[in-house]
């Protein structure tokens, strides 16, 4: 495989390959993101493209080893999943333009300068109209791939359990009970090795949607796609949209995003338990690794995150009523 890991080495992959129209002067190695080396760059007439390469490791941690099957997989996505999915929705996946599976080299359409994330606070930005359309668009999804075939990506399945198999660790920190942590871990952690309902994007979350200038959004990142259980894409999102909610603003993400995947559907107590379980697993875990606001605010989420675990394993039916998931009702 073909080490790419800077612009040099890329532009000399580029110049090797036929009929690639593009202006090398115009790369641009872009920043963010831990996993994988991304390039924007023009191409003659004027259309941004991105290219994605994957090497056998962590990008930010070159000792941590990551199979690069993992842009097979999200190959296998972007170009298996769209033809489901509503053409007429402001959510799509950016289109293929070449994959090269032996130098692990993605080249796609440039879906935005600007994440969901990065332009939250965006005043000019209808931000409940897109977290209902994010919404809709997650639903499509899932209920559309109930039997389409993915593939086995064990690395993905593997890496979805992290929060959970170190959970006990941040309760235990922020004083709570490490014991709700190991539970929720032996009961719903260990289903995610075996869930199998639908395709779930794996990583779902305002990070990895991008904005264009035309206000459409792309989802991208699906190097953790798998079969698997829709809530947690759904349980994912909606806690990082409520840390958006409750640290950038207060744009109303986390409601129009539940009342967007809802829909006009009555959701079976199952799956909302799900939902609940990993978005409480999400805000007790991921804000004592990614800084959002003071010790003091990080505890407080970790409280909530908690409550709506305990909510979830309950016995009283009403246990919705007045929770984050309330709009799922």
């Amino acid at each position: 495989m073909t080490e790419i890991i800077n612009t040099e080495q890329l532009k000399a992959y580029l110049g090797k390959l036929g009929g690639v129209n593009v202006d090398l002067d115009s790369l641009q190695l872009l920043g963010g993101g831990t996993a994988n080396f991304v390039w924007r760059l023009l191409e003659r007439s004027g259309r941004s493209i991105v290219i994605k390469h994957a090497e056998p490791y962590v990008k930010v941690a070159t000792g941590l080893p990551f199979s690069v099957d993992r842009m097979d997989f999200e190959h296998k996505a972007m170009t298996s999943v769209p033809p489901l999915l509503d053409p007429s929705s402001v959510v799509s996946v950016p289109e293929v333009y070449r994959y090269d599976s032996d130098s692990h080299v993605l080249v796609i359409e440039d879906g935005g300068a600007r994440t969901l994330k990065e332009a939250y606070a965006d005043p000019g930005l209808d931000i409940s109209s897109f977290g209902k359309a994010l919404g809709r668009w997650l639903e499509g999804l899932h209920q559309r791939t109930k039997h389409m075939a993915i593939g086995d990506n064990g690395t993905a399945t593997s890496m979805y359990r992290f929060a959970y198999t170190r959970l006990a660790g941040a309760l235990q920190k922020y004083d709570q009970d490490p014991s709700l942590a190991q539970q929720i871990d032996a009961q719903y952690g260990s289903l995610l090795q075996t869930d199998d309902e639908c395709v779930c994007h794996g990583d779902f979350w305002p990070g990895n949607v991008l904005i264009n200038h035309q206000g459409r959004l792309a989802i991208v990142d699906w190097e953790m796609v798998r079969r698997g259980c829709g809530a947690t894409d759904a349980g994912q999102f909606a806690a990082e949209a409520h840390l958006l909610d409750r640290f950038r603003g207060g744009r109303g993400l986390r409601t129009a995003f539940l009342t967007g995947y809802r829909g006009t559907r009555e959701l079976d107590k199952w799956f909302l338990k799900r939902v609940a379980i990993h978005m409480g697993v999400h805000l007790a875990f991921w804000p004592t690794r990614v800084s959002w606001g003071t010790e003091q605010e990080t505890r407080e989420i970790v409280a909530v995150g908690c409550e709506l675990m305990k909510r979830a394993l309950g016995q009283d039916e009403n246990w919705m009523g007045g929770s984050l998931l309330d709009e799922l009702q």
